[in-house]
């Protein structure tokens, strides 16, 4: 840490939660001018892995981390790149970027540091917006099928929304790039060791400022055209999720439907049960009272006789009769009064 001054705050817990930044610090000697410059950033990218069957994976994504801290040394025009947390894929993209991207002209520049970092999240953005869009393409040519996954549908708007907040800020993140590369420019500028005689030199200087800003200011156009098409596949799968809910809540309607018929079906025999019940209910209350042993239908008797104690049927049936219904009555009332309880609800 003391042999590349790299500050105290980039240890910090909280920075190593970020999700990114970007920060600088210009050096300067004794008598003003810039002896060194260091910078700091965070780039997140999280890549979808959706073909991660028999492969021993349990997540269907991975997330890729840029810590990365730069030194440059203005008497020998030399810098100094540390990267932390990449993997052996990452690590090796990025020498053949290191050897690849960055022009003479500016590598005795600062600011050409930064150039296989961007190209190299541009790149690692572009697989994970387009792995998103073709999940939700096959998603929109399968929406025909009855096996609506949901928690499927879920995860890829999960990854969507992430991937869009590693755009948002790797976007800012290049912005802030942007702007301090334009004053370490200027300083580097007034700093540097060329004369006015020596005009050449000066135009040099300002030949690889110009690239290096032009480069980072297409990387972060670039960058914010990518997270134009990851909010399209937010919004693509959004779209899916709610004509799958649409689609779910038709058929619950359609099945409605179906059991309101079969239960009016059901209705309608019961009615016609019902009918040749009462139908024959006055037929038998006449065959039952006829068969009391009130009347007398014998041959001996020379006709019908009826008993003078036929009374005491009607004196214990009419009263009867009167209690049930009051108990009914009772009872309805007052569970309509006192409503349903929670067991029952």
């Amino acid at each position: 840490m003391e042999l590349f001054k790299i500050p105290e705050l980039w240890w910090s817990e909280w920075c190593k939660r970020l999700n990114g930044y970007f920060g600088c610090e210009a050096v300067y000697s004794d008598n003003g001018k810039l002896d060194s410059y260091g910078t700091w950033f965070r780039l997140m990218v999280k890549r979808t892995l959706f073909d991660t069957a028999g492969s021993g994976m349990d997540k269907d994504y991975e997330w890729l981390k840029l810590n990365v801290f730069t030194r440059w040394n203005a008497s020998t025009k030399e810098g100094t790149v540390i990267v932390f947390d990449a993997n052996p894929d990452i690590r090796t993209r990025l020498k053949e970027l290191m050897c690849s991207v960055i022009s003479p002209i500016c590598v005795e520049h600062p600011g050409g540091m930064h150039i296989p970092f961007a190209q190299l999240t541009v790149d690692l953005q572009n697989d994970a917006v387009w792995n998103i869009r073709t999940a939700v393409r096959e998603v929109e040519r399968s929406r025909t099928s009855h096996h609506l996954q949901f928690s499927r549908l879920h995860d890829l708007a999960r990854h969507a929304i992430h991937v869009i907040e590693t755009l948002e800020t790797a976007a800012r993140t290049l912005h802030n790039m942007i702007e301090h590369h334009e004053q370490v420019s200027a300083t580097f500028a007034t700093s540097s060791t060329a004369t006015d005689d020596d005009v050449n030199e000066i135009r040099i200087i300002d030949s690889a400022q110009q690239q290096i800003h032009n480069q980072l200011c297409f990387y972060k156009e670039a960058i914010q055209g990518l997270r134009v098409r990851s909010i399209s596949n937010r919004d693509r799968l959004q779209n899916e999720m709610q004509l799958s809910f649409n689609v779910v809540a038709q058929k619950i309607a359609n099945s409605s439907v179906e059991i309101h018929r079969a239960i009016r079906s059901d209705s309608s025999i019961m009615r016609a049960v019902a009918l040749a019940t009462a139908a024959f209910v006055p037929m038998t209350f006449v065959a039952t009272v006829f068969s009391m042993s009130f009347f007398d239908f014998t041959i001996n008797n020379g006709g019908w006789t009826v008993s003078d104690k036929l009374w005491i049927y009607w004196g214990w049936a009419v009263p009867f009769t009167c209690v049930i219904g009051f108990l009914t009555y009772l009872y309805h009332y007052l569970t309509a009064s006192r409503g349903p309880t929670v067991a029952e609800i």
